[in-house]
Order: structure tokens, then sequence, then C-alpha cells
């Protein structure tokens, strides 16, 4: 039997399988992925191959560090400064820091300035920090400190830094605590919802799209876009901007 013959055969068993099912009720479909799609490592890889080198990156809500093992790949020669609160993950990240030359774990939430603590729901590695409205959800309480006061006096221009959030809708929050860290920033990846999933009250892409247009970023890419499964809505991505006077962003008359 050909190559063909067989493709042939294989779309009648489907059809009569579909058939079968469909007089008995049933509807078959292909499963849908749970990501249009995931590109972050090579949106990573198209800034390097236009010039774009960080000195200094740092991974706000570095979880148990796959993001960071994953651009230190890209970016072997800069330092990692991983940002996570939650206890469940510091055996993992002490372990990174202990095995990998130029990764510094601080084990703090970042937020507002005068913020000293914050209160995180969730089990496990999964937790989030909630709003003050929502403190009585909250089962746990970590330290929190802003970015500036973190890593702003370690960080300069120069470095062309990349900051990465992923703060499960506390972005704006760690942001408005780095007015002196962000003109030192290059870069911005950050995880985004497009609209209030389940009403949550927090930020969605366009607050922080306006947040950083103030603030001299711009829309630069899209490295990962997912949809909510019930109708396949645009519900989160992972979004970078650009500071504007990047030359990631300079055009060129041919292009």
């Amino acid at each position: 039997m050909t190559e063909q013959d067989e493709d042939a055969s294989m779309s009648i068993w489907k059809e009569l399988a579909r058939t079968v099912f469909r007089r008995i009720g049933y509807r078959v479909t292909r499963l849908r992925p749970s990501n249009r799609f995931q590109a972050t490592d090579e949106t990573l890889m198209l800034m390097k191959s236009r010039g774009y080198e960080p000195r200094v990156v740092i991974d706000g809500g570095a979880n148990v560090g796959d993001w960071t093992r994953m651009a230190r790949a890209i970016f072997p020669t800069a330092a990692f400064h991983l940002v996570e609160p939650q206890p469940a993950c510091a055996r993992s990240l002490e372990h990174l820091v202990r095995s990998t030359p130029g990764v510094y774990f601080h084990p703090v939430a970042v937020a507002e300035p005068g913020i000293t603590s914050v209160r995180m729901i969730g089990t496990g590695t999964g937790a989030w920090v909630v709003r003050p409205v929502d403190v009585a959800l909250a089962a746990r309480e970590c330290p929190a400190t802003t970015l500036d006061a973190l890593l702003a006096d370690r960080v300069s221009s120069a470095d062309r830094a990349l900051l990465k959030l992923d703060l499960e809708g506390h972005e704006i929050s760690a942001l408005r605590g780095a007015p002196r860290l962000l003109p030192a920033v290059e870069v911005i990846l950050t995880e985004l919802q497009f609209y209030e999933i389940n009403q949550n009250r927090r930020p969605v892409f366009a607050d922080v799209l306006s947040f950083l247009a103030e603030r001299g970023f711009e829309l630069y890419d899209f490295a990962c876009l997912s949809p909510r499964p019930r109708d396949m809505r645009l519900r989160m991505g992972d979004v970078v901007f650009v500071r504007s006077d990047s030359p990631l962003l300079a055009d060129r008359l041919w292009e």
C-alpha cells in the first residue's frame, strides 16, 4: 500500500468513527492547545540576534528558577537576580545559586513604596500576592521591599537590564516601586491578563501599556499568548516592552 493509499484509508476510518459517534449523540473534535504559542526563548534569541545583550537580568517571580535557566542559556554572561518570596521555592533557588556563578537570590516580594510585607494565598509554589481588600483570604505573610531598594544601586543604563515580571497581577504595584530602576532597564517582559479574569480587579494589558508608556516604554513583541478553554478568547500573554531610546526599536529605511 502506498503512502497516499494509507492516508486515504485513515481518512475513511476517521469519517466512519465520526459518523458512529454522531449517531449515538457524541461529537468528536481535536483538542485545542492551551497556548496559541509559547515562544519566550525564541523572542529572547531574536533580540540577541539584533545586538541585545543585557549585563543584568532581573527575574521577578522566579518561582523555582525554570525561566532563569532558560534565559541564562541565551545570556550566559549576565548577572541574574532572582526575586521570589515563596518559601516553597527557596530550596530550588538556593541550589541554583550554589551551582551557578553570577546568580543571586532575593527571598522577598516586590511592592510599592511603604509596604514592608504582603499576604500571599495559595499552596506549594503557586502562591500569589493578595490585594489589601482581600487580606482576610491570605494565609501567609512574606517580607516585601521595592525594586529600587533591592536593585537600583546595583544597575546602570550601561547594563541594558532585562526585567522579567511574573507576579500574578501584582506587576504595576511592583513597577511603582521602581522609579530609579526603570531608567536603567531596557527591556521588560511581563505576564499580563487581557481582561479581568473572574472579575479579579487586577490590572489588564491596557493598564500596563499606559503605565509603561508614561515611563518611556513601547510595545515591542508578544512572547506567549494563551486563550481561555471555553471559547478561545485571548486571556493571558507574556508581553515585551522596550525603552523608547533602545536600538531594538530603531527602524531602517529598507525595512
